[in-house]
C-alpha cells in the first residue's frame, strides 16, 4: 500500500522518520510532498496512492484541507495524528483551533501520559479492541467538537482524542502520537492502528 506523507516544514528528519517508519515498519511505501510543491505535483502523486498520512505539525497547513477533501471524494484511506487530526475537524468549519492553557496535555515526552476513553460503536474501538486506553500526548491546542467527523475518544479531562468517518473503512485522526510509541516497541494499540491503516 502506498502513503502519501505530508512532509510539514516545522517538522525536522526525526519527526519524519517516525511516520516514514511506521509506514515502512508494516510494509506500506511512502510518497512524500512538501509545502513548496505545486497542486500539479499534489495532483500527479495522489493518483497513485491508497492512503494519506497528515502529521503533527504547529499550524494547519496550505494543504491540509486539500487533501482531507480529496480522501474523502476519493475514498482513500486517511490517518490524521495530532494537528492532522485537529484539520480533520477543522475542514469545511470556518473554526480555528483552541488553547488548551497549562494543562497536562503538552509534555513532550516519549512515554504513556494518561487515559482515553472509546466509545464501543467506533470503528477505533473495533481496531484497538479497547475502550479506555494510555496514550502519549503534547499539543498546545484542542478542538471543540468533532466538525463534519463524530468524535469517538476523549481524554478524562473532556478533550477530544479522536474523531472518524463511520462510513469509511478507515478515515480516523487521533490527537495522540502513535508512531512515537511504536519506536518504542511498547504499545499494542499503536501497532493495531497502523497495521489496519496499512492493510492491503
Amino acid at each position: 500500500m502506498k502513503v502519501l506523507l505530508l512532509l510539514r516544514p516545522e517538522n525536522d528528519e526525526v519527526r519524519n522518520h517516525f511516520y516514514q517508519n511506521a509506514i515502512t515498519r508494516f510494509g506500506g511505501e511512502v510518497v512524500t510532498v512538501r509545502d513548496e510543491d505545486s497542486k500539479d505535483v499534489f495532483l500527479e502523486k495522489l493518483k497513485d496512492v491508497d492512503g494519506i498520512l497528515l502529521p503533527g505539525g504547529d499550524v494547519v497547513g496550505p494543504w491540509d484541507f486539500f487533501l482531507i477533501d480529496y480522501a474523502v471524494k476519493h475514498q482513500l484511506r486517511l490517518l490524521g495524528i495530532c494537528q492532522g487530526m485537529q484539520s480533520m475537524v477543522l475542514w469545511k468549519t470556518g473554526r480555528d483551533l483552541v488553547g488548551i492553557g497549562d494543562v497536562e496535555h503538552n509534555l513532550e515526552h516519549d512515554g504513556y501520559h494518561h487515559f482515553v476513553a472509546i466509545k464501543k460503536d467506533s470503528r477505533l474501538y473495533q481496531i484497538l479492541g479497547e475502550d479506555y486506553v494510555r496514550v502519549n500526548s503534547f499539543h498546545n491546542f484542542t478542538v471543540l467538537d468533532g466538525g463534519n467527523f463524530d468524535v469517538v475518544a476523549q481524554s478524562d479531562d473532556g478533550l477530544i482524542e479522536a474523531v472518524e468517518n463511520p462510513d469509511h473503512y478507515f478515515q480516523i485522526g487521533v490527537q495522540w502520537h502513535p508512531e512515537r510509541m511504536l519506536e518504542l516497541d511498547q504499545d499494542l494499540y499503536s501497532e493495531k492502528l497502523f497495521r489496519v491503516f496499512l492493510a492491503k
